[in-house]
């Protein structure tokens, strides 16, 4: 009984206070509502005990609240640091794969570069033999020449001496 009159009490003042804010709201000229809590605030130890019994309920619904928003910060801190280590893994794979790639590439490259050798080696070869063969000739004519000089040199010593 006593109960109940609390109840009947809380709810008049409420109504009270609910009529009071939606004039505030008319004569503002908005119709905006504003927020109010579902539950209001009620100092610690005022009331009966038997008010007390429904606001631990509440307080447990509350922390119930606190616990699954608590949850779920923490489910969506797990997933964000999962799909990061996704992402790393992802980026590392994509750094292997790369390396991979340029290896392979670079590995071509060098193959391709020892058959051109080796086919332009046999040219080379060719043309250097050549070469040194004309630069040998070139010496050997040299040393005739010089033979013809002292031969001439000495064909006009003497014919100046007669």
């Amino acid at each position: 009984m006593e109960k109940e009159k609390a109840i009947k009490k809380n709810k008049d003042i409420d109504e009270s206070n609910e009529q009071s804010t939606k004039e505030h709201v008319v004569s503002r000229g908005d119709n905006k509502k504003p927020c109010e809590p579902k539950e209001r605030a009620k100092e610690p130890g005022k009331g009966s005990s038997s008010l007390s019994e429904p606001r631990q309920e509440v307080v447990s619904t509350e922390n119930a609240s606190h616990d699954d928003i608590q949850r779920s910060c923490q489910q969506l801190i797990d997933d964000i640091n999962a799909k990061r280590k996704r992402d790393t893994d992802l980026l590392n794979d994509f750094k292997k794969a790369l390396e991979e790639q340029i290896n392979a590439s670079c590995n071509v490259l060098e193959e391709s570069i020892v058959q051109t050798y080796e086919r332009h080696s046999k040219t080379i070869q060719d043309k250097l033999q050549e070469l040194f063969a004309v630069l040998e000739r070139i010496s050997k004519l040299e040393g005739e020449l010089m033979d013809f000089k002292q031969a001439l040199g000495l064909l006009y010593n003497d014919m100046q001496v007669v």
